[in-house]
Order: structure tokens, then C-alpha cells, then sequence
């Protein structure tokens, strides 16, 4: 990007109340210059917050979202808050959001096969809610978060949510660095508010943990907010693969020099998020790792997952071999076998199989399949096991859409 800086608005929040939310919510966006001016009657105004876990603490602000809907509901809009599961309406049930905005899961708006313009990873066409194309005003309020596989979640990773129900699988069978920009090529935000008053951090999303960091920033650019926050939290941009990949199209900016913060200085409001691991050492002789030509992203998932079972990796008696990365011919498999990742695909008839770039949380399942332990009747539709003697899945319940993370 060329021309003016972008800026983004830090500041941040002694408590969470809605008093002091709202308090925090005015003074970003002063700081913006009112990027709310732009929503006149009539409009129809769209609000997406990170809320699809019923867990406390992990999910945007309820309090953050009264405070943007209430505002664009004065400007004369009609808005919406949009998340992809039903448990947005149990957590808002008895907010005093719905007297200013309609709380709606994505699963029940009608869809609209689209191409997306612009896709490298989501080429194919997609089944997207109505009221994301048809909006006039565009918001995102995400939840600042460690991610096991990206690194960091929040502004644009967002936007992976606007798909309905089971979807979000596509995403990770396509190519979730790539995907997260084609989903932010279709939608662009008008405005990001990120919650950063709770954060979660550590091994999310197969575990992870709350932290109250008590901040609030805001920006007319994803990019750009992501950025700051990220290095507010201790996270260098170069790690973020999907921001390098949204400045090569167009997207925003692609460093801090680009960026003009307003409010409080990235250094006085700096913390470190305690990351997920990426350690690929086995915990004990016997497991045996082959991930050196995987991508970053499945490496840090296989690193994830096996911090997650380290005390079932120990007990387990025999051997296991665990691969990722693409490889003409498979190394020397013994005992249990998981392979890792889209390019195994031609070796799947080897051992139990994790499609995805990178798999999900959920196909942790696979892994414990695999170590002989009991996954649930929905857990075993999240991994392939070799043709031969392998049990029909078909018929088999499938999880619930907050699970598929």
C-alpha cells in the first residue's frame, strides 16, 4: 500500500463492564475519526464476533458488541450479530443487545453459491450467507488468540467463521494461510474491533487458557490491526503467513512502518502471549517424528498435538511412527502409524489419516485412534483409517459445528 499511513487505535480498559467497554468502544473510535459516519439509515450493518465456544472467557466481549450494535442502531441501521453456531443466540439470550440488533447463526440465513474473486486456495464456489454479500457495513469483533497452526487468530482469521455449519472443513482441505485472505478478498471489513481485554493463549485450540490482558484496539484495515496486535503480543510479522499473503494482494499494509497508532503506544501496552508449542521432539525413544519436509503449519500442529497427548504418547506400550510433509516413499513404519497432512494423500492406505493444511483440533481424535484409545462415534468421522477392515462411517453422527475447530 502507498499514500497515508493506516491507522489503528490502542487504548486501554481498567474493567469490563459495560460502562467501561463502552467507554473504551467511543474513545477508539474517536480516535478513527468516527469510521461509524459512513452507516446511514437503512443500512444494513453486519457485526461478526468470535463466539461459537460455550467455555467462559473464550469468545469475544458480549459487552463489546452492545456497545458497536447500540451504536450503528442510532445511525439508523438495521444490524445484525452474526456468528456460524446456534450457541451465539445462548450467550446473547439475555443481553440488552437485541434492543438494537438481530442475533443470528449463519447456519439459518439463506446461502449464495459464489465464486470468490480473486481465490488461489478457495477456488471452487461457495455456499455463503446472504447477509454477508448483501451488507452495506461490515464489522469484525474478534477475540485476540494464540492458534496452534497460524501462529495468531483475530482480525482476519476472523472471517473463517462467516462459512455455515461444516464448511470450515473446506478451509482446512483447501489451505487455511491462503483461504483466510480469499474469505477477506470477499468480505473486507469496514471497520475491526479486537477484544483484547481477555486473550487466550497457549496450545488453542486443542487446549488453552484465559488471560486478562485488558485492552481494546480498532482499525478500518485487518491488516493493519492484526499487525499492531501482533506486535503488541510479542509476535513478529513475519511469522503470520497469511498477512505476508494479504499484503502481496492488495489487502494492507506489510509493516508497522505503514502504520500509524494512535491512543496508547504499542510499547507501554506490550505483553508476550504464551504461544502454543512447536517443539517436534519425540517425548520418549520408540515415537518416531519424520516432519522435515512438512509446511510450517502442519509441523506446528504435529507439535501441538503431541504436547496435547505427551502423557498418552508415554504410556502407550509400543512403538508409533508419525509423518507429514510430502515424500515419494514413506520412511521405516513402525508400530502405530498417523500421517499428517494433505501431501500424504497418496500414502493414506499406510496408517490412519489427517487430511487438512493443516488437520483441525478435533482430528486430535485420530492420533488417540491410533494409540488404541476410545474417540466417540462423532470423533470418528474426522479421520481416515486404511480401506481393509476399516469400520463404514457413514451413518455416524456428526460432531457439533462449535467442535470442528
Amino acid at each position: 500500500m502507498t499514500g497515508e499511513p493506516t491507522a489503528v487505535a490502542l487504548t486501554r480498559t481498567e474493567a469490563t463492564t459495560a460502562e467501561a467497554v463502552d467507554a473504551a468502544v467511543a474513545h477508539v473510535l474517536d480516535l478513527l475519526g468516527d469510521p461509524l459516519r459512513d452507516v446511514g439509515r437503512g443500512d444494513r450493518v453486519v457485526i461478526k464476533p468470535n463466539m461459537f465456544q460455550r467455555k467462559a472467557g473464550f469468545r469475544t466481549s458480549p459487552e463489546l458488541l452492545l456497545a458497536l450494535a447500540k451504536r450503528a442502531g442510532e445511525r439508523g441501521a438495521e444490524v445484525f450479530v452474526a456468528e456460524r453456531t446456534h450457541v451465539i443466540k445462548e450467550i446473547l439470550q439475555d443481553s440488552p443487545i437485541h434492543r438494537h440488533a438481530q442475533v443470528v447463526s449463519f447456519d439459518d440465513r439463506p446461502l449464495r453459491i459464489t465464486q470468490l474473486p480473486g481465490a488461489t486456495s478457495l477456488r471452487v464456489p461457495m455456499a455463503i450467507p446472504d447477509i454477508v454479500l448483501d451488507c452495506d457495513f461490515f464489522i469484525g469483533a474478534p477475540q485476540l488468540r494464540t492458534h496452534s497452526s497460524v501462529v495468531l487468530t483475530n482480525a482476519m482469521k476472523n472471517l473463517v467463521g462467516l462459512l455455515p455449519g461444516f464448511t470450515t472443513r473446506v478451509v482446512h482441505m483447501a489451505g487455511v494461510e491462503e483461504s483466510i485472505v480469499d474469505l477477506n478478498l470477499l468480505r473486507p471489513q469496514h471497520l475491526v474491533v479486537c477484544d483484547a481485554m481477555t486473550v487466550i493463549e497457549g496450545n488453542y485450540p486443542m487446549e488453552g487458557v484465559s488471560r486478562e490482558v485488558g485492552l481494546l484496539s480498532a482499525s478500518r484495515n485487518a491488516v493493519a490491526l492484526d499487525l499492531t496486535m501482533a506486535a503488541v503480543a510479542g509476535v513478529e510479522a513475519w511469522e503470520l503467513a497469511y498477512l505476508r499473503d494479504a499484503h502481496r494482494r492488495g489487502l494492507g499494509p506489510g509493516g508497522l512502518d505503514e502504520i500509524e497508532v494512535r491512543g496508547a503506544k504499542i510499547e507501554e501496552v506490550a505483553f508476550t502471549l504464551d504461544r502454543a508449542p512447536v517443539d517436534l521432539t519425540p517425548p520418549r525413544e520408540g515415537i518416531h517424528v519424520h516432519a522435515d519436509t512438512a509446511c510450517d503449519d502442519c509441523r506446528r500442529w504435529l507439535a501441538a498435538a503431541m504436547h496435547l497427548l505427551r502423557a498418552e504418547l508415554l504410556a502407550h506400550p509400543g512403538e508409533i511412527t508419525l509423518v507429514s510433509g510430502p515424500m515419494e516413499r514413506l520412511p521405516a513404519l513402525r508400530g502405530a502409524v498417523v500421517l499428517v497432512g494433505n501431501a500424504l494423500y497418496e500414502h493414506r492406505e499406510a496408517g490412519v489419516y489427517l487430511e487438512g493444511c493443516p488437520p483441525r483440533a478435533i482430528q486430535t481424535a485420530g492420533l488417540r485412534h491410533a494409540l488404541g484409545l476410545d474417540v466417540t462415534e462423532p470423533e470418528r468421522t474426522q479421520f481416515r483409517v486404511p480401506s481393509e477392515g476399516a469400520p463404514h462411517t457413514a451413518d455416524l453422527p456428526w460432531p457439533a459445528p462449535e467442535e470442528l475447530v
